[in-house]
């Protein structure tokens, strides 16, 4: 089962990035990249072709954020534990704040899938932008507790609906947490790429919504951050 990693990182000194910071980040995702060629020789490695990407908080310019595609959870363990990654997070440490970090997996059992992010065909055809090309982007956890996520999970698909059509042409995604903890909710990730942080709040004010807004009923908590891309040049 293919997931899509999340791990948010805070920093002591918020972005714009220092140039240590920076020269690190370049060298983990090049590390990455040779980690995944040999580990997964028939896979795509690249860093664009698993969208492995870094993301500023915008509510918290301290936090940043980093995604990939993963062929499992397990895959991504597998790397956190090697030698490059281990290289990496010593020279991060002093830069960083680590019990800060944050870290969850998305994906659907059994799914082979190209994640949250992967570049999906007949976007423009459809006048869709792809996640990774939208200026802004949210990322909305919802939790929602065991016994209401099979009347949460028969509504979803028509709320996200409404969502679409709201941030249109920008696209929306979701897929559910593979790494929960024993005992904990379900949690829910949806993705939905903006044009702005303010077209996003005037959704609030919008008939789509009401009707959205709807699901929330069988969902526990909520926690919602919008991010920009980061670059790395």
């Amino acid at each position: 089962m293919t997931v899509t990693e999340f791990a948010i990182l805070r920093l002591k000194e918020p972005t714009p990035l220092n140039d240590s910071v920076r020269a690190i980040l370049v060298s983990a995702m090049r590390l990455q990249e040779e980690w995944h060629a040999a580990a997964f020789p028939n896979s795509p490695a690249a860093a664009v072709d698993r969208a492995a990407v870094w993301f500023t908080q915008i509510e918290d310019p301290s936090r940043i954020m980093t995604t990939a595609r993963w062929e499992s959870v397990e895959a991504h363990w597998n790397w956190i534990r090697s030698e490059g990654n281990t290289r990496t997070m010593a020279a991060l440490e002093e830069h960083i704040i680590p019990q800060d970090t944050v870290l969850f997996h998305v994906g659907y059992p059994g799914v082979d899938w190209i994640g949250i992010f992967g570049r999906r065909s007949g976007m423009a055809q459809c006048g869709l932008v792809q996640l990774l090309d939208s200026p802004v982007i949210s990322v909305e956890r919802m939790f929602v507790k065991r016994e209401n996520k099979e009347a949460f999970d028969a509504e979803l698909g028509k709320a996200l609906g409404f969502l679409q059509d709201y941030a249109r042409p920008n696209l929306v995604q979701s897929a559910w947490r593979q790494d929960l903890e024993d005992g904990a909710e379900e949690e829910l990730v949806v993705v939905c790429g903006w044009d702005s942080v303010e077209q996003h709040l005037a959704f609030a004010d919008s008939p789509e919504f009401s009707k959205y807004s709807e699901i929330q009923r069988f969902v526990s908590g909520v926690d919602l951050k919008h991010y920009k891309r980061l670059s790395l040049e």
